[in-house]
Order: structure tokens, then sequence, then C-alpha cells
């Protein structure tokens, strides 16, 4: 955020420079250069303030740290720009805002959502809608799950406790607008998965605020309804529509669609074209929000973001976040003499999996995981514990395991992300597991590590794997390494190490097609090879279900097992299971032919753009493969045979959505 912050601060001229930046990290500081070579660089607050007297600082740095960095600024004399959440508490908001009352010195919050131009323009258009009657703001977003820099990011519902001062600041400032006395919040309901309904109140007059990790498409917007029009402020599209008026003759009500779509049309084409002409690559309103505030000092005026507004919004966003946490999982009923699994990587996709199946299955599970899930994606009896398996792990989690399941790896990035989380983090676990005393570990691989087999020869557990290293992406490469350190280190150390390299991982309940089947494209998906070439894939209730028994029944369970549904889908199946969901989507399927042409000219074109990273062959990534799955078969019967108890055994899908039954093990 402190880089946005530097790049908006240069977009505003002569009128304030950067002279100074405080960061723990090298690296963030030399960062900061690229933009302002001339910066001072410290790092610490104090240090900065020890050596430099500036008029503003902006404190960009965890929320829990903010009122200690913004004490030293105003104690230095600095005003200080605060990113939101401004800070904790509400007793901790007085704190600060009484001491800048009493320095003499100015207090603004990072809310620069009121300051797009979209929300001036509706704030600016109130009074035309008479007396307002509803407030409605939506935000819907998706999780951050990996940061830039490569730590662990915030979990979920802290994720969503750092965006909700947009929302309620935006709300607050139109209910302010509009109707006088105190604000409260008087009604929250919080969903299973993340989605906050609440009721904010300021005297005659209630706004909705709605913020969701689930809902889809990605949206932001204020809904403003009066008795004489109404206004719909679009944040992702940056455009503002309006219906001023009553809008009751049956004229109206016939031509209102039209005019909302010209505003609509109009509107996005030149929010979008002003971005892209200014070069914009800080978050709208930051530049407008500083360029105020700036002027608000110059002038000794008011700061734009009112004392009244900053503690009404910490104070009704810190009590939906405290609505968030919940008691926890319940205890578990699982006897200490179970069996103990430790599974790293345990809250993702996968993961989850394992985890849920290892716990029907009477087990002790422990999760390592580089974040704490947020309480409602846990699962009742299981531990979790924080743990950065590539930087620093300790013989501690692995007091009294039993088994290890290792699914922690790196799924994006460059080729020095995966050597961090992906093969450095296996053979750390790995050494540290030997010295706790774990015997047996069931190491997670994926079917992308085999090398390509001629046409009619199908690949089973004896095939050899990818030999030219060299030419794999960064992820093949991440999973290759580690494999070959998980084969070796478990000779060395004298572990029991058992290989499952699963297929692409398919969720059918809420499915996503593999990648190599094609691509989405807005409204178009893009299918691509051959439709009736089948396509190694697992259910991942499947996949989780099998791994589970593998680390129950270590001595049966095979060395090696490619993973993958036994009765594999086809191209053309996946592709029906897709539009069966979206019913609105248009396929594209690409000749084999023209895969190749674009794959040739694909591959000089990288090198020119990307010299020194190995070019990526299209046509190649989109081959069809056979697979020879006999032994994942066997692995499903057993599997499927182990459930005694009257548990429902696992179904192994295929991507088949005709009519009649679809076959299952």
């Amino acid at each position: 955020m402190g880089r946005h912050h530097a790049r908006a601060i240069a977009r505003l001229g002569p009128s304030a420079s950067l002279v100074a930046v405080a960061d723990p990290s090298a690296s963030a500081r030399e960062a900061i250069f690229n933009t302002y070579p001339a910066a001072q660089a410290f790092e610490s607050v104090d240090a900065l303030l020890s050596a430099v007297r500036p008029d503003v600082v902006h404190v960009c740095t965890a929320p829990d740290t903010h009122e200690a960095v913004a004490t030293a600024a105003i104690n230095a004399g600095c005003h200080v720009y605060v990113e939101k959440p401004f800070v904790t508490t509400v007793h901790a908001a007085r704190r600060l805002l009484a001491l800048a009352t009493a320095h003499r010195v100015s207090a603004c919050v990072g809310h620069q959502l009121l300051f797009e131009p979209v929300a001036r323009a509706l704030l600016e258009a109130l009074p035309l809608l008479g007396q307002v009657v509803h407030v409605e703001s939506y935000f819907s977003f998706r999780t951050v799950r990996r940061s830039p820099d490569g730590r662990a990011p915030l979990r979920a519902d802290q994720q969503l406790v750092d965006i909700l001062p947009h929302s309620v600041s935006l709300l607050l400032r139109i209910l302010a607008a509009n109707s006088p006395g105190e604000t409260e919040l008087t009604h929250v309901e919080v969903g299973p998965a993340g989605t906050v309904h609440a009721l904010v109140r300021r005297g005659g007059m209630t706004g909705a605020l709605v913020v969701t990790l689930e809902g889809r498409p990605i949206e932001s917007y204020v809904r403003v309804v009066g008795s004489n029009g109404t206004l719909h402020a679009d944040f992702v599209r940056g455009t503002l529509q309006r219906q001023i008026g009553p809008g009751t003759s049956g004229i109206d009500k016939a031509l209102a669609p039209f005019r909302l779509a010209w505003q609509l049309g109009v509107g996005t084409s030149k929010a979008l074209g002003g971005r892209v002409l200014k070069r914009q690559r800080s978050y709208p309103g930051l530049t407008q929000i500083f360029s105020r505030y700036y002027a608000s000092i110059g002038a000794r005026g008011p700061s734009p973001t009112p004392p009244e507004e900053i503690l009404d919004t910490v104070r009704i966003c810190g009590d939906i976040a405290g609505r968030l946490t919940t008691e926890g999982p319940e205890t578990s009923s699982i006897e200490a003499t179970s069996r103990c699994v430790l599974v790293t990587g345990g809250t993702g996709f996968l993961g989850r999996s394992v985890v849920r199946a290892l716990n029907a299955r009477g087990a002790r599970v422990r999760v390592l995981a580089r974040r704490l899930p947020s309480e409602w994606e846990r699962i009742a009896g299981v531990e979790y514990v924080a743990c950065d398996l590539a930087d620093q792990l300790d013989a501690q989690p692995m007091e009294d395991v039993h088994v290890i399941v290792h699914c922690a790896a790196e799924t994006a990035g460059g080729k020095a992300a995966h050597e961090r989380n992906s093969i450095g983090a296996t053979d750390r676990l790995l050494r540290v597991a030997a010295k706790a005393g774990v015997r047996s570990v069931v190491h997670v691989s994926s079917l992308a590590v085999l090398a390509s087999s001629p046409p009619r020869k199908p690949l089973d557990e004896t095939s050899s794997l990818e030999a030219a290293r060299e030419r794999c992406g960064p992820y093949v490469w991440g999973k290759l390494e580690s494999e070959r350190i998980a084969s070796e280190l478990g000779a060395e150390l004298g572990l029991d190490i058992k290989i499952v390299r699963p297929g692409a991982i398919i969720d059918y309940n809420r499915f996503e097609p593999p990648g190599r089947i094609g691509k989405r494209l807005g409204n178009i998906f893009v299918a691509v090879g051959p439709r009736r070439s089948k396509v190694g894939t697992v259910d991942v209730d499947f996949a989780g279900h099998a791994i589970a028994w593998m680390a129950m029944h270590v001595a049966e369970a095979p060395g090696v097992i490619n993973l993958l549904t036994p009765d594999l889908p086809t191209r053309r199946e996946l592709v029906a299971r897709l539009r069966s969901a979206n019913p609105d989507l248009s396929v594209l399927w690409l000749p084999r032919a023209v895969v190749q042409l674009l794959s040739w000219l694909a591959l000089p074109a990288q090198r020119i753009l990307r010299p020194g990273t190995p070019p990526m062959n299209i046509a190649r990534a989109f081959a069809s493969q056979t697979y020879d799955t006999r032994r994942a078969a066997e692995l499903a019967r057993t599997v499927a045979a182990s459930f005694s108890n009257g548990t429902e055994a696992p179904e192994a899908e295929t991507g088949e959505v005709a009519d009649e039954e679809i076959a299952v093990v």
C-alpha cells in the first residue's frame, strides 16, 4: 500500500514530494526508490523522525500498529494520514484524535472511496433526489490467497474487516447528508462463509450494508432511492446511473432501461479510457484525497474525513468484526489415543478434503498452514497451527504425530516462489520430521511430473518423470524437485515415503474446468483439444478420502499412485458439465491445427518478450494423454470397502452429465 501512496503523491507534481520512507524491509525500501530515488530510507519510524521533520506522515503499516506509529508522528508535530482501518478500537481512535487536537495537527483516514469521481458525483447529486427513503451499499470481493512478497496473506475474515471501512464510511456520509442525529448499528447477521448483512440507522433513516466473500460477480455499488429519483454508483466500472424525476408515467417506465443502458455504456467507456490514458496505477481516489488533505493543511481547515465520521466508522466496523468471531469449533470427541496425522496445507483446496476425510475416520488431525483459517472455515475437532514451512519449523508441531500428509506447495509465481514454498519447504519438513521421530510421510506430488509417452502407450506409475527440467514451467519444476527430494531424503533418513500424484483436481459441486481443456474469456469458453479425448482428472472428495486411507494404512498403501478417477471424463463431458452450470456461456472449440499454429507463433514471441525464461509450448500443454487407471481403480475399491461404519463411501465422479446414471466406484 505504501507503494500506491508513493505513486499517488508523485501525480501531485510540485505541490508535494516524498522526502523519506521507513520500513524494516530492505526490499520494500528499494521498491520506493523506483518512484522517488531522492527519498531517504530508514529502518524505523523513530529513526526517520529523528533525522527528518516532514509535514505529513502517511501510516501504511499493519492495523494493530497504526496507533503507535501515528502517535509518534503527532508527538513530533506532524500531520498524519492513516490507512484504513484507522485504529482497532473506538477508545484508540478517541485517544489519537484528542492527541492531534492537543498538538494542533490534523488527522485523516484512508477513506479514498469517498473521493473517487463516481462517489463525488453521487454525493453532489443527492439533493436532486428529494427525500431519501432507501440507501443500500453492496460489496462482493474475492479474498487474496497470495501476497506479492511471498508472505502469508490475511485470513478471509480479517480481509473482510480490512475492507469494511470503505463501504461503511460511504454509507455514513450519505446518511449524514440526509438525516441528522446519532449513528447506531441496529442489526447484524453473519453468514457461515463470510456474508455480512447489517442495518445502520442515523436519525430517522436506515441504510443497508452487505459485504460478501461468496457473491459473484465481483461488484461494488451504492444505490440511493429518493422521492424524486434514484442514483446507482458502480465503483467497479466507475459510473453513475441517474434516474432523476418521479418516473411514474408509462413512457418513463418504457424508456428507463434505455436511458440506463446508455449511461452505463458511455460512462464505462469514459472511466476505463481515462484510467488507461492517465496510466493510473494507484487506487482510484488516492490522489484526490491526498490533494484535499494537503490543501486543508495549508489553509488550516478541517480534515476531509471529519472526526465524528472516523469514530462512527471505527465503532461500526468494530461491532461487525466482533460478530465475525465465534466461540470456535466444538471440542473434539476423538480420543487422545487415536492416530495423530499432521496435514501440511490443510486449509487449501485438496488439504481441506483430506482433513475432512481423516476427521471422519476418527483420526486426530493437526493442520499446519501459513495462516490460520477463519472461524467459519475450521473443521470441528481439528487443531490448527500457523507455520511457514519455508521460514521456520521446529519439532513441537510433530509431537505425537504418527504420519504426515504433505499437501503444502506453491501453486503460482515464478521459480523463486516454488523453490521456497515447494522445494525448500519439503526439504525442511522431512528433516525436522525425521528428528522428531516421525517415520511415515504421504507426499502429494502431481501427475504433471510425468513425461509424455508415445500416442498408444498409457502413462502409469512406472512411467518416466520429466527429464528436461529446464523446459518445465515453475509449477512442474517445483513438483519434480519436491518429489525427488522426498524420495532421496526418505531413503537417507529412513522415512517411509508414499508418493501420490493427483490429476487435475475437480470439485463437481462447485465445478471449474481444469486448465488443460481451455480458458474462459468473459462469457466465452475457448475449448482446446479433441472432444473425445479423456482428461486426467480426479474428484476432490475422492482424492481426499483416498489420501486419508493411505495415511491411516501406510503399510498397505502403494509406494506410488497416480490418483485419477478410474473412469476418466472426456473433454466434451467436462465442457458439457460447465455448460450445465453456466447456460449463458458460449463455447468455441479450437481445431488442433489452429492450436499448433498458435503454438509455433507463440514460441518466438515468448523468447523475445521473456528472455531467459523457457517458452511454453502451448500445443504440448493442451495435448491429449492416455492413462492406465487400474491402480487408481483398485485403490478406489479398497477405500470404498473400508467404510464399514455406515458412512457413505466417496464417489469417484466422471464428467458425464447425461440423463443416465453416472458410473461411480
